[in-house]
């Protein structure tokens, strides 16, 4: 999923740094995509001369 995320970002023209997808409550790697398990996205990438740098609940 978080390859698939940045190559989708490099298409548009993003050139991203990291992209993945963490435990809410401690950021370690999530146990399984079914765990139930509240979950944050984090991301940097480029795009021209700015560089975005966030977090998705």
């Amino acid at each position: 999923l978080e390859a698939q995320a940045m190559q989708a970002l490099a298409r548009r023209g993003w050139k991203p740094d990291y992209l993945t997808v963490r435990r809410r409550a401690d950021l370690l790697p999530p146990q399984s995509p079914f765990a139930g398990e509240a979950l944050v996205v984090l991301g940097a990438a480029k795009l021209g001369n700015t560089r975005l740098i966030d977090n998705l609940e």
